[in-house]
């Protein structure tokens, strides 16, 4: 008898819903910061007058002017930042597992 072993996914509404598990991320320079579950939400903050630039899964990159910070709706695995000065990130995770995204 097979029993059934329920688990979250991309589809899972629920999973977007409750509250994300944080985890901040600070450095300079380029660095790629890599997720062992889905993101839900990603917060950029670039409090230097220099822009940084972000992608996510290998994406187009996003330039976020000096000064400014964003928060995004966003399902990735992967942030990757290229920057000469100082950023932070706070991220949303899910329960969904990386693996559940498709390869970009």
């Amino acid at each position: 008898m097979s029993t059934f072993q329920y688990k979250t996914g991309l589809g899972n509404s629920a999973a977007y819903q409750v509250s994300g598990y944080p985890q901040v991320d600070t450095g300079s320079g380029d660095t790629a910061i890599n997720y062992n579950t889905v993101t839900s939400q990603v917060t950029i903050a670039n409090n230097t007058g220099t822009a940084i630039s972000a992608s996510f899964d290998g994406s187009d990159d996003f330039v976020l002017p000096g000064n400014n910070t964003i928060t995004l709706n966003i399902k990735c695995r992967q942030i990757e930042i290229t920057a000469t000065t100082a950023w932070s990130i706070c991220a949303a995770l899910t329960t969904i597992d990386k693996n559940e995204l498709p390869e970009p």
